[in-house]
Parts: structure tokens; sequence; C-alpha cells
């Protein structure tokens, strides 16, 4: 799994901006699973899809839906930096898991 595109949606007026990220395969169980050790994280269940939301400390919220490419995250534009560490490190660890070396 990939990022493959990535644009800003929004800017909100305390300064955080919201992106929305566009992956190369759906959401699935073991990506969600590998958010709950990351932070805390909220689940509803919805027609037999997962929607959740992540929240790492105050800094980074990540959104999204089981069985979609689609999510999105919000975050101060200051901490813009290591939010993207914290998505290519999320999916570092997700495609090791997917794929053991």
């Amino acid at each position: 799994m990939y990022v493959v595109k990535k644009k800003r949606s929004s800017k909100c007026t305390d300064g955080s901006s919201i992106y929305e990220y566009t992956l190369s395969d759906p959401v699935d169980k073991p990506f969600i699973d590998i958010l709950e050790t990351l932070g805390k994280i909220e689940k509803r269940e919805l027609g037999g899809l997962l929607m959740f939301t992540f929240r790492k400390e105050d800094w980074l919220t990540l959104k999204g839906m089981s069985d979609d490419s689609i999510f999105y995250t919000t975050f101060q534009s200051s901490d813009s930096k290591s939010a993207e560490e914290f998505i290519e490190n999320l999916l570092t660890t997700y495609n090791r898991q997917k794929r053991p070396e």
C-alpha cells in the first residue's frame, strides 16, 4: 500500500490543515489494527463497514472507513513534517506486516 495522491482539502482558521490521502489499496482491518497500537482510536460499524477516527496525542487526527482507499488527516501546519513521517511509518509498518521479509 502506498499514497497515490495527497491534496489539501481545507485550511482551518486555527491554522490546521485537512489533507485527503488516496491510497493504492482500500483500508482494511490490519491497517486499523496498527492504528490502535499507535494512539487512540474510535470505531463505529455502519452497514458492515468500519468508520474510524484515530488521534495521535493532540497533534494528528486521521479519519476514514474500511474498504475505502481515501482517508483524511488534520494537523497544524507546524506539524506537517511530523505528520508526513507518521503516515510514511504507518504504511511501512502495514506493508511489512502484509508481506513479511
